[in-house]
């Protein structure tokens, strides 16, 4: 991975997995997307979960009768 995906790639995934992001990858953020940016990276995963759950939890596939909209995969 080139460094700039390395830093977003350890940074979202420490945010997740730890709930806690470490000094190292805090700075190797911080070095490639500036403040501004690692508070867009915060925005963009909780605008993402909060979208995940509510469509998690709705569960509406449509009216009673309706085709669902992709058909299952099979192998």
């Amino acid at each position: 991975m080139k460094d700039d995906e390395t830093a977003l790639y350890d940074f979202c995934t420490e945010l997740y997995r730890d709930k806690d992001v470490s000094d190292a990858s805090f700075k190797a953020a911080l070095a490639k997307f500036g403040e501004r940016g690692i508070m867009d990276l915060i925005g963009i995963l909780g605008y993402y979960d909060l979208v995940s759950m509510a469509l998690i939890t709705q569960r509406d596939i449509g009216k009673p009768g309706d085709e669902p909209p992709l058909l299952p995969l099979t192998r």
